[in-house]
């Protein structure tokens, strides 16, 4: 089977098992179906698409994967870049839209005593200054290592397999610009489900709104892997957006008027943020024959 075809395929598997779990999860209640610990499920699809297509097509993950690399520079972008900038954009718009103040958790106002009381299902206890930013700080590490594991099992389908064979059949921009698409529209069928579900958030507004922010990460990601070629960055890149992404409002209480109004501005700011910056990379990119010289030399080497 030719490598256009092999992309079909692979499409074809990663979306219809996502429909599949979607659907299950969609018809025993949505988000608040007694499986929706199930939605971990989603992250290994590509994994196992690409197994699929190793074993039963001959279409191996390509060999230009440089597993050993794990460059420094690159580290601190895939860790920053997406979160430091849903940030930038998103602290001031909360601050508008609550006359000026953060809305913090009550609990992160210090006692008299100085001591700060953490909820309950926290399990921090009381905690000095000190000790709430070390928790907060080791809370924030492990989340995005976990995170960035179940981010690994879906960048070896994207990234690292279907991307290069796109820009093999097209060229880098068109290949990252189709591969990102293609990654938003695979989440759509969570969103409809419940799987991605955003508090207080109509479902047609997620899916109206965050496939946009999903696209522009994609080209972000795809972006940092044809600087890398290294499946460890574009991992942490994605597990940095989700576990870093919107870190500051997990610390804010809920408004208690306006909290829909809220929720709709703060997606638009987060998801239209990742869009801009998307695309600020994707207008300077060019098409290095380079890059398509190593993703046919690979694919050919991968049938050898």
């Amino acid at each position: 089977m030719n490598e256009k075809n092999n992309i079909l395929v692979f499409i074809a598997i990663t979306f219809s098992l996502s429909i599949l779990l979607s659907l299950f999860i969609g018809f025993t209640g949505g988000h608040d179906s007694k499986f929706i610990w199930l939605q971990f499920a989603s992250m290994p699809i590509p994994a196992i698409t690409v197994l699929i297509m190793t074993n039963l097509f001959k279409a191996p993950v390509l060999k230009e994967i440089k597993w050993n690399k794990l460059p420094v520079y690159w580290l601190v972008l895939a860790l920053l870049l997406m979160p430091v900038t849903i940030h930038i954009t998103c602290l001031p718009l909360i601050k508008f839209l609550n006359n000026g103040v953060f809305p913090w958790q009550t609990w992160l106002k210090a006692k008299e005593e100085g001591l700060y009381i953490s909820p309950n299902n926290f399990g921090w206890g009381s905690l000095t200054s000190g000790e709430l930013i070390f928790k907060i700080f080791i809370n924030a590490l492990t989340g995005v290592v976990i995170v960035s594991v179940l981010a690994f099992l879906e960048e070896v389908g994207w990234r690292a397999w279907m991307l290069p064979r796109l820009i093999k059949q097209f060229n880098v921009r068109k290949g990252i610009f189709i591969g990102s698409l293609i990654w938003a529209l695979w989440h759509v069928p969570f969103m409809l489900s419940g799987i991605l579900y955003l508090k207080a958030m109509p479902t047609y507004l997620i899916v109206l709104i965050n496939p946009f922010g999903i696209f522009g990460a994609g080209l972000v990601i795809s972006w940092l892997w044809t600087k890398t070629k290294s499946l460890w960055i574009v991992s942490i890149a994605h597990g940095a957006l989700n576990n870093w992404g919107q870190y500051a409002f997990k610390y804010m209480q809920d408004s208690k008027t306006n909290l829909q109004s809220q929720q709709i501005w703060l997606s638009i700011g987060v998801n239209g943020s990742l869009l801009i910056l998307g695309l600020l990379i994707f207008i300077t990119m060019k098409n290095s024959s380079d890059d398509k010289t190593t993703a046919n030399m690979s694919i050919a080497n991968s049938r050898a």
